[in-house]
């Protein structure tokens, strides 16, 4: 039997190897990161196929699906080549275009964090001790709290200078007392512009959000883009540092160029390979250096009501769906493929599917955004499809429990109808099935248009 590891701060289970708690985010004991890494087996989903080209099913009513002309894309299609810092000139392969070999891809990374719920980056090294975090006691004291208020400052948990958690000070995020994440006010966020509607929360185990969404609308008497949605989500990378700060400034800039370019008469594919090259570099300038890099994964979609079409950029394993809105729409749909160790081992064929999520490496990333990603190439692609519907990005909080298009329809009927009530009932589906992860989902309806059985990349 598996000895059960926990962490001695906040009791939330951990891996023989990990070199910190996935939950609170403090440093662990010798006796667990010391230890012989785990095989964990238990990542729950299967990775996906985008836009994929099966003949829609019975089940279909013979739908039309959303497959580009070309096929799904396979290939990167907007180069970020340039838009990150470059890392320094050590020798080693960027981690995104290193070759792997089969023996290498059935082995664990050294103190690699790979859980089910959790996005991480491959080959990555252990994030090393804050400045100035003190050891973790043998027994630590368990003072009175909270004291009395005293002086001008109230001494209380909501003062921000202050631990939530215990009586220690806080400095950039983290109690240096107890070494714990302090939640912020992104804890829970719901926005809405329009018709368009997010949801994001922290979930259950984690103790900040470290996810981001924007989300804007142009209006309908705009002259190039009328009634035009935009929007981008953003999921911190929890093994970087300050991974809530990458995923609100990346997501802020991306959805900034992508609307500035759409009023300007930009093309919508032109725009998001602008907004992702711009949001690349916002990113990437935030970092201490290329080895202390804050990153994170980003989707976007640009929804144009006059012309039917959507518009969806993506680097990483953040999601868009298509959800078919009725019997004379077109089938629901997957319209990304995830940038991820398990989705490139499978494409490759060097593994199947079921040795695939077998790895501990399952959900780390291949490709993110941050000053390490090295060359990053990002995939956009457009599909017209035949309305009513919804458009969905969301991260791997929701996902991770509804991996398939036609489950996320089947689980909210008419999301398209009353977005906000979906992406909350989105966001409450996620937390009832366990709520392991950051869980963000933006819903951009979609009019009912007429479009085509295929849709072709602009």
């Amino acid at each position: 039997m598996s000895k059960v590891r926990t962490c001695p701060a906040c009791a939330d289970r951990v891996t023989a190897g990990d070199s910190f708690c996935e939950g609170c985010g403090r440093t662990l004991p010798n006796d667990i990161r010391d230890a012989p890494a785990e095989n964990p087996d238990r990542v729950p989903t299967a990775p996906q196929v985008s836009m994929s080209g099966a003949t829609p099913g019975p089940e279909d009513g013979g739908r039309p699906g959303l497959v580009p002309e070309d096929g799904a894309p396979t290939a990167p299609q907007v180069s970020l080549s340039g838009a990150t810092r470059p890392a320094p000139d050590d020798g080693a392969d960027s981690l995104a275009t290193q070759p792997l070999r089969r023996d290498d891809v059935l082995s664990t990374p050294d103190g690699g964090r790979r859980g089910p719920a959790e996005t991480s980056r491959l080959g990555e090294a252990p994030r090393p001790d804050r400045a100035g975090e003190p050891s973790m006691p043998s027994e630590p004291s368990v003072p009175e709290w909270p004291p009395p208020a005293s002086g001008s400052v109230p001494i209380t948990p909501t003062n921000p200078a202050l631990c939530t958690w215990c009586p220690g000070r806080v400095r950039d995020g983290y109690c240096t007392t107890c070494g714990l994440l302090q939640p912020t006010g992104r804890d829970h966020v719901e926005v809405s512009t329009g018709d368009a509607a997010g949801v994001s929360d922290r979930g259950h185990r984690h103790k900040r959000n470290e996810d981001a969404m924007t989300v804007r609308a142009l209006p309908a008497d705009d002259p190039h883009a009328p009634g035009a949605v935009v929007a981008v989500v953003c999921d911190g990378v929890s093994t970087s540092p300050r991974p809530d700060e990458a995923s609100r400034v990346t997501a802020e800039a991306g959805v900034a160029v992508l609307a500035e370019h759409l009023r300007q008469g930009v093309d919508p594919r032109a725009a998001t390979g602008a907004a992702m090259t711009h949001a690349a570099r916002a990113v990437a300038a935030i970092a201490d250096s290329p080895r202390s890099a804050p990153a994170c994964t980003f989707v976007s979609a640009v929804v144009r009501p006059d012309t039917g079409t959507v518009t969806v950029g993506w680097v990483g394993d953040s999601r868009a769906y298509w959800l078919s809105g009725g019997p004379a729409a077109s089938a629901s749909a997957l319209l990304t493929r995830d940038d991820s160790w398990s989705e490139a081992m499978v494409q490759m064929g060097m593994l199947s599917r079921e040795e695939a999520m077998r790895s501990a490496n399952a959900h780390a990333l291949v490709a993110w955004m941050g000053a390490d990603s090295g060359e990053v190439d990002a995939h956009v692609s457009t599909v017209t499809p035949t309305g009513p519907g919804a458009v969905v990005l969301c991260t791997d909080g929701l996902w991770n429990y509804y991996p398939e298009a036609a489950d996320l329809t089947a689980a909210v009927p008419g999301a398209g109808t009353a977005p906000r009530e979906a992406a909350r009932r989105y966001v409450e589906l996620a937390l009832e099935a366990g709520g392991k992860d950051n869980v963000t989902v933006v819903v951009i309806p979609v009019p009912g248009r007429g479009g085509g059985p295929r849709a072709g990349q602009v």
